[in-house]
Parts: structure tokens; sequence; C-alpha cells
């Protein structure tokens, strides 16, 4: 058995489903991969997520250590958002999961439009 932050688990999976516990979480990782990205552009590359979604999976994502937000002492302010060390370690299993999306796609006729 595994205790993080006051919790148990039984699997180290439990502890990943534990962090990455929905797909908003996930689609930000997937952004994140690419490099450093301002709120607004994540917010553009998954319009079907509210901004107020964003925010608080960002938070959560922060809380968790897997992504870095640097504030820019700067007139306007500037934030950025990017994968940390952590972070980074889930990319294999992000691109697999995307790879599989597009194994599906050409395997069940899904349409692109």
């Amino acid at each position: 058995m595994y205790e993080l932050n006051g919790e148990e688990f039984f699997c180290p999976m439990e502890v990943t489903l534990h962090i990455l516990n929905d797909k908003w979480k996930l689609f930000i990782v997937y952004t994140l991969l690419s490099g450093p990205k301002r709120f607004k552009e994540i917010c553009e590359t998954f319009p079907k997520i509210t901004q107020k979604t964003i925010s608080v999976k960002l938070k959560e994502l922060e809380a968790s250590q897997m992504i870095i937000r640097t504030v820019y002492a700067q007139v306007p302010p500037k934030v950025e958002y990017a994968l940390s060390q952590t972070g980074e370690k889930i990319e294999p299993i992000v691109k697999s999961m995307y790879e599989f999306g597009l194994f599906y796609i050409e395997k069940y006729g899904c349409d692109k439009k």
C-alpha cells in the first residue's frame, strides 16, 4: 500500500489515475507537450472546455507537480504554463493514447470533419 498526501493507494496505477483523473487534464497535458503555452492558447486548442474548467484543471495539475506556472513581471502580465520534469514523464503514455485514437479511427471508420 502507498500513502500520498494522507490518501491510501493500493497500486501505483491508482496514483496515476488519481493525478490525471479526468479527460480535460489529459488534454491540457497533451497541449503542453509541444512547449509552454499561455492560458488563451490552451483555451483555443480545445474550445469544448470552458475557461473556468481550464483554470481549475491547471491549478490541480500545478498542485500535483505536473505543470509549472511562470509569471513574468511585465505589463500587461504574462503567465505561461509548461510541463514540469514530473509532467514530462507522462509524455510516452499521452502519445500512445493519441496513436491508439488514430488506430481506432482508421479501423472503425470514424469521419474526420
